[in-house]
């Protein structure tokens, strides 16, 4: 007889066990947690602040351009301490900006983002400038491993201009300050191109290396041009090559101090990246695994709401759960319980998944429960709005 109950019993269990399904095990690994001014509350923020507490590398793959994402990582700031901020800019703009942010008063801060904000690239936007401006101001190293941006040539060289010894290169790069931002005016009117991508800066370049250049200057224009390649050619290799390049030159950085990695989603998954290359994610994955040690991937999606946009003058975007970029996460779209945030650990849904024997046919789904711990998913996003 008890061996009829313990058979009745297994066939039970393995009845409810086949029950699982995709949905159900989404919305079994979901923690929510409440946001207000004063930051975070909930089972979803305790989880990720131990896990962010825990990891020496930190990488948080974002959707750009809005209000609350920066907002996350300032709450971060506030409890966990990094020593380094790498970030998706180049290495010359980097500098610029950690200078600029330690060396100006606030008032000269204002008016140098004024004349040149627009060629900070992503941290043109205030609330990104604004966790920037922290992160430095609490003594985080930034590093920038990305190419340099289509409107940042026009600061570059006026920076170079105060630098230079050449007479010759310093008139040269005066005229890049000054065609620099005529150029991107007559673009965004629907003329020409540009000034980054026209035959006149290549020309100019070209000349500059005729000149007596310090080894800076020489450095700065050779990365001009490969940059200026990587958007005439969209390179996408050679780019995520420069970034890779980049970062392995803070390699002690990278294993031996607390980092937070903050780019674009698509670069961090510590496996395969969503656009189908071994990207940054998976070398600090590599890197980290080399030092016995794991680090700690982490997505960030909104839901529905206002987008920015990478250029001033464009009208924001809106984001739609139904639409092309997002249509992939609708799983986690419809395990969303309240307006509140939620968190769900990628990792735990990845091995019910794998005990129940259900495949993931979307293959961006597939490469973000696999390449990412967690995934964060905010209701309602805003736009974030540009420097003043």
């Amino acid at each position: 007889m008890k061996c009829i109950y313990v058979i009745i019993l297994v066939i039970v269990a393995q009845c409810l066990f086949a029950q699982e399904t995709f949905s159900s095990i989404v919305k079994e690994n979901g923690m929510r947690f409440t946001v207000s001014e004063e930051g975070f509350r909930g089972e979803g923020w305790d989880e990720i602040l131990a896990q962010v507490q825990s990891h020496d590398n930190v990488l948080i793959g974002e959707d750009h351009f809005f209000n609350e994402i920066p907002f996350f990582i300032s709450k971060l700031s506030d409890e966990v301490t990094f020593d380094n901020l790498f970030c998706e800019i180049d290495p010359y703009m980097a500098d610029i900006l950690e200078g600029k942010i330690k060396d100006l008063e606030e008032e000269e801060l204002k008016s140098f983002t004024s004349s040149f904000g627009s060629a900070f690239s992503f941290y043109a936007l205030a609330p990104e400038f604004d966790l920037m401006k922290k992160m430095v101001r609490s003594n985080t190293k930034l590093i920038g491993t990305d190419q340099i941006s289509i409107r940042s040539e026009g600061l570059l060289a006026a920076q170079l201009k105060e630098q230079t010894q050449s007479e010759k290169a310093r008139a040269i790069y005066a005229d890049i300050e000054k065609k620099s931002p005529l150029y991107f005016s007559e673009f965004m009117k629907g003329n020409g191109m540009p000034y980054f991508l026209s035959e006149e800066l290549t020309g100019q370049l070209e000349r500059l290396k005729k000149c007596e250049l310090s080894p800076d200057e020489q450095s700065l224009i050779e990365d001009l041009e490969l940059s200026q390649h990587i958007y005439l050619n969209q390179d996408h290799h050679l780019r995520i090559q420069l970034m890779k390049h980049n970062m392995l030159e803070h390699f002690d950085q990278i294993t031996q101090s607390k980092n937070l990695f903050k780019y674009g989603a698509v670069h961090l998954p510590k496996g395969e990246s969503l656009m189908e290359i071994q990207d940054i994610g998976t070398l600090v994955n590599n890197l980290s695994d080399g030092q016995f040690e794991s680090s700690l991937h982490l997505m960030i999606i909104g839901q529905k709401g206002s987008q920015g946009v990478p250029f001033e003058g464009m009208e924001n975007g809106q984001v739609d759960p139904n639409g092309e970029d997002l249509k992939s996460y609708k799983v986690f779209f419809d395990a969303m319980k309240s307006s509140e945030w939620q968190v769900f650990d990628n990792k735990k849904i990845l091995a019910q998944l794998k005990s129940n024997k259900i495949d993931v046919e979307d293959e961006t789904l597939e490469r973000v429960i696999k390449g990412y711990d967690y995934l964060i998913v905010i209701p309602q996003v805003s736009a974030a709005e540009f420097l003043k």
